[in-house]
């Protein structure tokens, strides 16, 4: 990412500021992989709380995982409700990426992926049809405890709003960042703190005016 340095010290900084501001998280424990890979599907664009009241009335609706696989995106659809943006495109999503898993493993199970390397695991869910960096950084960090952040549009938006990663950087260049910049003992902790981005947003005001001035300059 273009000017990484000086925004990394900014993201520090920020962070730091944000840890002082906020309560302590809880941090969740490890959840099943499929159900993570299901839930960053369903909430890349709408968040964790739509996305599990979704996917609880999805399961509700349909016996098991591979119901959902065989069934057509019109049917998950159906089941899911109308809670969601974009309910058939992530439905479509959701169906190729069981599909996937199930190709690979001959049943719908990650479980297999706790036996590789973080790095080997990572590559795999990327690679995985109706995958993308988000659910699969999602996947390894809640599911496998990997050095993951998963960042969506709104996260994008977010961090570029509060001056802390350059206004060119693009998402894959700004997880890449931020993986870089955030000990591994502290992704989980970050990634709840920074969920809401007007929370943030609030409490980083001010935080990143030298790097906003810099990037100004630089042009």
């Amino acid at each position: 990412m273009k000017d990484g340095t000086l925004y990394a010290g900014q993201l520090k900084k920020a962070f730091n500021k944000l840890r002082h501001a906020a309560a302590e998280p809880v941090i969740p424990e490890s959840d099943d992989p499929i159900r993570r890979l299901a839930l960053a599907i369903l909430g890349e664009d709408c968040g964790e709380a739509d996305a599990s009241a979704t996917l609880d009335r999805l399961l509700s609706n349909m016996v098991d995982w591979n119901e959902i696989r065989v069934s057509t995106p019109d049917q998950v659809s159906r089941a899911m409700g109308d809670r969601i943006p974009d309910g058939l495109e992530r439905a479509r999503r959701l169906s190729r990426a069981l599909h996937a898993v199930y190709l690979h493993e001959h049943r719908i199970s990650l479980e297999r992926l706790r036996n590789m390397g973080r790095r080997e695991a990572r590559l795999f869910l990327e690679s995985l049809e109706g995958m993308n960096d988000y659910t699969a950084a999602a996947v390894m960090l809640w599911s496998f405890g990997g050095h993951a952040i998963p960042v969506n549009d709104a996260f994008h938006h977010a961090l570029r709003e509060a001056g802390l990663v350059h206004s060119t950087a693009t998402r894959a260049e700004v997880q890449a960042f931020l993986e870089r910049n955030i000990n591994a003992s502290q992704v989980k902790q970050f990634c709840i703190l920074t969920n809401s981005p007007s929370a943030m947003k609030k409490a980083l005001a001010g935080s990143a005016k030298p790097a906003r001035k810099k990037e100004k300059a630089s042009k």
